[in-house]
């Protein structure tokens, strides 16, 4: 059974990657607008888009793919716990 990590958006649903193999924090850019996240497959490309994110934000989402790894099939869904300060107000799949 797959994992996904959940995301809180800003105005909108949350939102739900899947690990699959594996995810990668790549690079937070854009004067803290967007984390970049790889699949380990270099399948796909995740950008979040939003405010403030800094390693803060790349550490919350590793915590929550440890999580994802530790707990039983049951439990699909990791949240991250967003840092305070820091929001998510979009995504985008390449």
């Amino acid at each position: 059974m797959n994992k996904y990590l959940q995301f809180a958006v800003e105005d909108f649903e949350p939102v739900q990657l899947a690990v699959g193999s594996g995810l990668v924090v790549g690079v937070i850019a854009g004067d803290g607008l967007s984390v970049i996240i790889h699949s380990v497959d270099n399948a796909s490309t995740y950008t979040l888009v939003g405010t403030g994110f800094t390693v803060a934000m790349g550490d919350a989402i590793n915590a929550a793919l440890i999580v994802a790894a530790q707990t039983n099939w049951m439990k699909a869904v990791s949240p991250v716990q967003l840092p305070i300060g820091q929001a998510v107000t979009g995504l985008t799949i390449a």
